[in-house]
């Protein structure tokens, strides 16, 4: 069963494109790129030519002499001899692209060629040097780079059968500022606890929609957390030998497990000290070689929360969120998920809201900050929104802002401020500060609300 994903409208205008230079889709092991691919072709009628790199090494052999695009082809074309390449009508797929840099490499040639539909894609991109001992360079500039990621609530909604008209009447709610009727209200915050107990890894929604068990998903996204841990340490030398050392793939591990307990404390702020062995150096290239296979993010506070927010970014703070929503329930365990579906969720639901959150503004491509001080003040997350540095605060449930306020009465110390306070409220306006439930976070990379 395939999901609708937004990417499938990227890929198919991407298809349309005069002059297209190869598709690049990098990505969170398991969230659906190969399956988005494979469908994009079967929608469009091509013929699809599949080389994987990871299950098929011997096809990297393919790129080790001449890159230009006929010697390719022809190399390409005897790995599969019942099929015809054709510059219109075929497909040709790179999977675990990574595995094999000059394939990468050739898409500067696929580019100025123009002929042919290239598509790569991998998860561990974003890792330099991801096979030791090759300096071959990446083609900066001659791929068209789709960030994909696991499903976000929309997708979430069109997978349990929900219609493009009935998300947009939320849109519709946010933009002209009237509170969602009880009833419309009552049914979306009971899909976001589920949305929250399971997260959006495609195979786990899918386990979801087939039994209605929270319970069976669950089991399928613990196995999916588990293979992508088992999965620390992938790098490789040239000749296919692990360079990672088992202290390093120890410490990958620690980073990963210590996340839960940092998004547990009041300030979230995750502390690198806090690693269990190696130098700073190794232990924040732990926290990298995470947040490169797309697995976490760091939110970073901000010393002042006004635009540009980049510009007083502080490097050595920040939080860590995983990716997904449901690595984070995961790591709680099934009571958590439990307490989730219930909507009683007791101690630790500042910490799953606040991910729950993080969750939708990531997968609306929003950059997300924090704003903290050692004096207490703090600010779960602050944004670029509609042209104002934008502070949200994310409530379990309701609460007072009393930091919020206080940055928005002193504009001239931390500069002009919105707030959207995001809990279990309706929609509402007071002036510059608006009230959204947390099923409703996804419509801010949508729309823009209008203080």
């Amino acid at each position: 069963m395939y999901f609708k994903r937004k990417i499938d409208l990227d890929l198919d205008l991407w298809l349309k494109q005069q002059n297209k230079a190869p598709k690049l889709i990098v990505g969170i092991r398991q969230c659906g790129k190969t399956e988005s691919i494979r469908e994009f072709a079967v929608r469009n009628n091509l013929d699809l030519i599949e080389i994987n790199f990871w299950t098929n090494p011997e096809y990297s052999s393919d790129f080790d002499g001449e890159l230009d695009v006929d010697t390719l082809i022809n190399n390409i074309s005897l790995r599969f001899p019942n099929k015809t390449i054709d510059s219109t009508k075929s497909l040709i797929f790179f999977d675990e692209i990574q595995d094999c840099p000059r394939a990468r490499l050739s898409f500067k040639n696929f580019e100025k060629d123009g002929r042919y539909n290239v598509i790569g894609s991998g998860s561990y991109l974003g890792i330099n040097g991801y096979v030791i001992g090759d300096t071959t360079p990446a083609p900066t500039g001659y791929d068209d780079v789709y960030h994909m990621k696991t499903m976000d609530f929309e997708e979430f909604l069109w997978a349990l059968g929900y219609t493009d008209n009935q998300i947009n009447s939320l849109v519709d709610y946010f933009i002209q500022k009237k509170a969602i009727p009880d009833n419309i209200n009552n049914i979306y915050k009971n899909i976001f606890l589920k949305y929250a107990c399971i997260g959006g890894f495609p195979k786990v929604v899918l386990e979801y929609i087939n039994t209605k068990s929270i319970v069976s998903a669950y089991k399928v996204l613990n196995n999916t957390i588990f293979d992508m841990k088992t999965d620390f340490g992938r790098r490789k030398d040239k000749k296919g030998n692990p360079v990672f050392k088992t202290s390093e793939v120890s410490r990958i591990q620690n980073v990963f497990d210590l996340i839960p307990n940092f998004l547990a404390k009041e300030n979230k702020r995750f502390i690198v000290s806090k690693v269990s062995t190696g130098s700073q150096y190794e232990k924040n290239d732990a926290i990298e070689y995470l947040k490169q296979a797309h697995i976490v993010s760091k939110v970073h506070n901000v010393s002042v929360p006004a635009l540009p927010l980049i510009g007083s970014k502080i490097e050595s703070q920040f939080k860590l969120f995983p990716e997904d929503i449901g690595i984070v329930t995961s790591m709680y365990g099934i009571d958590t998920v439990a307490a989730i579906n219930r909507g009683d969720l007791g101690q630790g639901k500042g910490a799953i809201y606040e991910a729950l959150i993080f969750d939708s503004l990531n997968k609306a491509d929003i950059d997300v900050y924090y704003f903290a001080k050692e004096s207490g003040l703090g600010i779960d997350f602050v944004i670029s929104y509609n042209g104002y540095s934008t502070l949200l605060e994310v409530k379990a449930k309701t609460g007072n802002t009393k930091s919020s306020k206080t940055v928005m009465s002193h504009p001239d110390h931390y500069g002009k401020t919105k707030l959207i306070k995001i809990g279990d409220y309706n929609i509402s306006e007071n002036g510059d500060i608006v009230t959204i439930p947390h099923y409703l976070a996804f419509v801010l990379g949508k729309a823009k609300y209008n203080f």
